[in-house]
């Protein structure tokens, strides 16, 4: 990390960090090459999602998510999750005619207040079971790249819905 840079100055992000997006935009399958560009070409206010890598874990309050603004020139807003025995992971489902077979809860919006997107249940039927990987409490990060951070629970549905064939979760275990 620049010492001397926004990141390094507002202490948002830690050595060991994971980006899973840059302004909604999901940096699965970016090079670091692509990540870093995105980051210099992007101007005024910067949205990053975060997770804890394992060099800068902290058990300080393992059911965080932080939420935080810098009032530097150009802000950057960091979503952290410290609970580090959560892993990232990719998950690809192929969808048949029985659906992918789970169900959400959660979204900006939502009763008990702006909430990440989980899985709340895996179906009887339905790629999720088939493929055995996806439990109910992952957090969905994005759907075929596209970040489903700050999103609806029926704009989530939407996105779920709407995508056929192969498709690829990122979500956090």
């Amino acid at each position: 990390m620049d010492t001397n840079g926004l990141a390094a100055k507002t202490l948002k992000l830690q050595t060991g960090d994971r980006i899973l997006c840059i302004n909604d935009v999901s940096t699965e399958g970016m090079t670091h090459a692509d990540a870093e560009a995105l980051l210099k070409n992007a101007t005024g206010s910067i949205t990053l999602q975060v997770t804890a890598g394992f060099d800068g874990c902290s058990l300080q309050d393992p059911n965080s998510e932080d939420v935080r603004s810098s009032d530097l020139t150009s802000s950057m807003t960091c979503s952290h999750n410290n609970f580090c025995p959560r892993m990232y992971r990719t998950i690809t489902l192929e969808r048949g005619s029985s659906g992918l077979g789970f169900s959400i809860v959660g979204g900006f919006g939502s009763p008990h207040g702006d909430l990440p997107i989980y899985v709340k249940t895996i179906f009887s039927k339905g790629a999720a079971i088939e493929d055995g990987r996806l439990k109910g409490s992952d957090q969905i990060i994005a759907v075929n790249g596209h970040c489903l951070e700050g999103v609806t629970h029926g704009e989530a549905v939407d996105i779920l819905k709407r995508t056929k064939g192969t498709v690829v979760l990122t979500v956090l275990s």
